[in-house]
């Protein structure tokens, strides 16, 4: 009797095995590689370190630069903009079966700052793509400025960043262009981070607010005044209460409490906590991390929003650098001790911060302080992210078609 059972209950399970619909495996799931004997883009950010210029004096150098993917000349095909560090930036006109032509020259996008980030914006709404190019790591801020290069057509491009008001001289790492007051024109939210200043990184004192190159910025479009053909760009960040000051390293635009309205998350490197800023749809914004997020990244890197679970609700991705193996946990750092923790959250009023990847799931709102937030469940280490090594950036996006976010996660470090 044990005996049929048994062989009953075997065949049960296969039979219900065989029924179970099966997915695409990751065998089925490919990438080619396009080699740059095909593709002609040989673009290298090549860095040169020497006595003044290494990573001892300036940790940041390697961070690399930006890219920017759109169609600058409107034959419907996506041409690649390379933001360079010591080396000049590249802009490549795709000629379509994945072959490019280096037009940087004639373009008139030649650079010579250290070019750290790239937004693809029609800045001017004349239906023609522009280039926003953030810069920074020059100790002269006039060597910092960042850069803004108008499209003119047939590929020709002017460099007007201090004609519309964006030729910040803060060391910016990323720019995002977005309505945050929805009056029908693209503002923007400049990321910052902290370089060549006496104090370590890792110190435990509240950076504070105030107006600081480190400080991110808010730039508000203030529309077509007499005498111009386009618009101007007006720092508002005092009057926004954008005022902290950090290591900003990842910049993401989403609407994460689904009032309709912008919001912004700052990815933040070392103590200084990540931002949450909640669009409070009256030309400013809160900060209201401490209350959605119960813990974050200490080392944060790249950020990027998407809906994971199909719930409708943007939930949060933030890098770290953390190993995943003993050996390379042993061996590559120190994470921070119970000590500085304890200084940190106690003495330095910082928010709870581990070195490890996050998922933050959004649960959606609940009331703080009579104000409606999200809250979000920290899921990092549930779903098998937490440790990708030294990572930089995350991009979620339904790369197989089958109707569900997946994660890429770029890492790496030279030394």
């Amino acid at each position: 009797m044990k005996l049929s059972q048994s062989i009953f209950a075997v065949l049960l399970f296969f039979i219900f095995y065989s029924c179970t619909p099966k997915t695409a495996g990751i065998d089925d799931f490919h990438f080619t590689l396009m080699k740059s004997s095909h593709t002609n883009i040989d673009f290298n950010n090549k860095l040169t370190e020497n006595d003044s210029i290494n990573f001892l004096i300036n940790q940041y150098i390697y961070i690399g630069a930006g890219v920017g993917v759109g169609d600058f000349n409107n034959d419907g095909l996506q041409d690649i903009f390379f933001a360079g560090g010591q080396v000049s930036s590249k802009l490549y006109l795709n000629k379509g079966n994945f072959e490019f032509e280096d037009v940087t020259e004639r373009a008139g996008v030649t650079t010579n700052e250290w070019c750290t980030g790239v937004s693809v914006v029609d800045i001017n709404n004349d239906g023609l793509s522009d280039i926003y190019v953030c810069v920074s790591h020059a100790h002269n801020p006039e060597q910092r400025r960042n850069l803004l290069f108008i499209n003119k057509g047939n590929l020709k491009f002017s460099e007007e960043a201090k004609d519309y008001g964006l030729d910040d001289p803060g060391f910016s790492t990323q720019a995002a262009f977005f309505d945050y007051d929805k009056d029908g024109d693209l503002d923007m939210y400049l990321m910052n981070h902290k370089v060549f200043q006496n104090e370590p990184n890792n110190i435990v004192t509240y950076y504070g607010k105030g107006s600081f190159v480190a400080g991110d910025k808010l730039y508000r479009n203030e529309g077509i005044p007499p005498g111009k053909n386009h618009p101007v760009f007006k720092d508002v960040s005092e009057q926004a209460g954008i005022k902290e000051m950090g290591n900003g390293l990842g910049l993401t635009i989403s609407d994460f409490n689904k009032d309709g309205w912008p919001d912004i998350y700052v990815g933040n490197d070392f103590v200084s906590n990540d931002l949450l800023w909640l669009n409070n749809k009256n030309g400013s914004f809160t900060n209201c991390i401490s209350n959605s997020i119960r813990h974050q990244s200490f080392n944060s890197m790249g950020t990027d929003a998407a809906d994971i679970n199909n719930d409708a609700l943007p939930d949060i991705a933030v890098l770290d650098m953390q190993p995943e193996t003993n050996y390379r946990k042993k061996t590559m750092f120190s994470s921070s001790n119970p000590e500085e923790y304890e200084m940190a959250t106690t003495v330095g009023g910082y928010q709870p911060e581990f070195v490890r990847n996050m998922l933050q799931l959004n649960n959606g709102n609940t009331t703080f302080n009579n104000i409606k937030q999200p809250f979000f469940s920290e899921i990092g280490q549930l779903s098998g992210i937490s440790e990708t090594d030294w990572s930089w950036s995350v991009l979620m996006a339904d790369f197989d078609n089958d109707g569900w976010k997946d994660i890429h996660i770029t890492n790496g470090l030279a030394k």
